[in-house]
């Protein structure tokens, strides 16, 4: 097919394309019944909706206090209009990734239009390593909410790429403020984006060093991120920092030193490089499949290590040939500067391969790029078919050595959520004993007039401050009918209970609570509902 018969089909169809393939993969998936979903996503929503910030205290531990924004849509239709349809609410959920995959789309046909050729096949397979990443595939659907921070960072990649070009284009300041925006609000929506905004704005200064007033650029781009950040998080910061102390809590408490709890970081380091080989060479640790290291779940993804060799023989190749004019130079060093700067704040910050998922899209026009370089520039009509072969061959080595994780599923039920709960008294105190149990609550009888508790390891970290000593407060200062909610050995349970409420006991026999979203038998046959008497 030639080249502007392929990207008048992708003008044509491309939006619609994507979005089916993002629906179809969602429901594909079936029913989301992720860890975070029943831990914190239904739960947090529900809090939000009611007013619980407050009332409760850790429910769902550490991620109770999480900004609740993004949960709000999946937990309103899911417990409302399409509570009956669960197909279609997974169909719906898959349209962040079906969007994602149409804004990678944008960008490669966009540094197409800047290097001065037509959309061609190996573009076509960029996008398609990049789409098919093992994060991008295996989160389409799920509630974690990693899919809309892909979409709105790419979404600001295209628009940025755009001031990229030779030519002037109209209003350049205002694509940079909607840039910003997107950045910003997916920064405020779940903070885990915070390493995007900072690479985006050097990425573009670089891109931008020889026009006029490269600074205003990116002092408008700042303005945005600033303006959508605030926008998205500024309202539930500001309720944090009221309740605490500290507006991002429990993160970076070093910093804002709330009284709650120990002064630390409070972020999650378990995946980060634990050596010098790490540091310099992690994704060629993805290569075969692996658990543990950079994900909660067994996965192998070769796109990764593919990318940086590619990085490292397209660096070489820029040193050699400095000084050359090449196709679309500025575009190329934004979009090169972004995936490197990106990485690297990845890597030092979370290492949590989820949150790079932009990063991942990118790495099939890395390679592409890198193809190009050995090709010389990959000119039109100049340069050799072999890079379009050589991308063929890169996807079919993609495919074959990846291996998608599973962060929970289960078969569709007649509803999409499918709890069932008993019910407590009104005015009743519910213990919360481990995690993930938070999403029974909005399901509990009664749950709007109680009060709800987490006894969880967060406890534990807080025991000693005042977020340990509130836990006792609410305990000791309830006079009411007492409840725990549990899950497995209820000796077990009883143990942590004691450890907060020492005469705890168990009155008669536990209800059980049914639920759909326990798709692991050995996890799920013991969740139940227990009265708690005072010895």
């Amino acid at each position: 097919m030639r080249g502007h018969d392929l990207r008048s089909l992708v003008d044509r169809y491309g939006a619609v394309a994507c979005l089916l393939f993002g629906v179809l993969c969602s429901i594909s998936h079936k029913q989301d019944a992720s860890w975070d979903l029943r831990n914190y996503h239904l739960y947090n929503a529900w809090a939000m909706l009611h007013g619980r910030l407050a009332l409760d205290l850790a429910p769902a531990g550490l991620q109770s206090y999480f900004n609740p924004l993004l949960d709000l849509p999946y937990f309103l239709l899911g417990t409302g209009p399409l509570e009956h349809l669960p197909r279609v609410l997974a169909g719906l959920q898959g349209l962040w990734y079906g969007g994602m995959v149409f804004a990678l789309l944008r960008i490669v046909a966009r540094l197409a239009d800047l290097q001065g050729r037509a959309f061609g096949m190996g573009d076509l397979f960029a996008v398609l390593i990049g789409a098919t990443g093992t994060m991008a595939v295996s989160q389409a659907g799920v509630s974690s909410n990693e899919m809309p921070l892909a979409l709105l960072v790419l979404a600001a990649v295209c628009l940025l790429l755009s001031l990229c070009g030779a030519e002037p284009i109209v209003r350049p300041g205002q694509r940079a403020v909607l840039a910003g925006l997107l950045c910003g609000l997916a920064a405020g929506l779940k903070p885990t984006a915070i390493v995007y905004p900072p690479a985006l704005l050097c990425a573009l200064l670089l891109a931008c060093e020889n026009r006029n007033r490269p600074w205003r650029l990116g002092l408008l781009f700042g303005g945005g991120v600033l303006a959508g950040f605030l926008a998205a998080y500024g309202w539930w910061g500001w309720k944090l920092y009221y309740l605490t102390g500290n507006p991002v809590f429990p993160m970076f408490n070093q910093f804002f030193r709330s009284d709650w709890v120990p002064v630390a970081g409070g972020t999650d380091d378990r995946f980060l490089p634990r050596s010098l080989g790490q540091w310099l060479f992690y994704p060629f640790y993805w290569v075969r499949k692996n658990y543990g290291l950079v994900t909660e779940v067994r996965f192998a993804d070769p796109r990764y290590a593919l990318a940086m060799f590619g990085l490292a023989v397209f660096a070489l190749l820029a040193w050699f040939r400095r000084g050359r004019p090449e196709p679309g130079r500025r575009g190329v060093r934004f979009l090169v500067t972004f995936v490197v700067l990106a990485y690297v704040a990845w890597l030092r910050l979370f290492s949590i391969l989820r949150y790079s998922i932009p990063i991942e899209a990118l790495t099939g026009t890395m390679l592409l790029l890198t193809l190009q370089a050995l090709a010389a520039g990959g000119r039109r009509n100049t340069a050799p078919r072999w890079p379009v072969w050589g991308m063929a061959s890169l996807f079919l080595v993609s495919a074959i050595g990846t291996r998608y994780p599973n962060w929970g599923h289960v078969r569709y039920a007649g509803s999409v959520f499918d709890v069932r709960a008993p019910s407590v008294e009104p005015g009743s105190l519910v213990l919360v004993v481990g995690q993930p149990l938070a999403y029974v609550v909005p399901f509990i009888g009664h749950a709007e007039s109680s009060r709800f508790v987490g006894l969880t390891w967060f406890n534990q970290w807080g025991g000693d401050y005042r977020f340990g000593a509130l836990t006792r407060q609410r305990i000791r200062v309830h006079h009411g009918p007492v409840y725990a909610l549990l899950d497995g050995d209820a000796s077990r349970s009883l143990k942590v209970l004691r450890q907060w409420m020492p005469e705890a006991q168990f009155a008669g026999s536990c209800e059980a609570v049914s639920s759909r979203l326990e798709h692991d038998p050995r996890d799920g046959t013991g969740v139940q509902l227990c009265a708690i008497v005072r010895e």
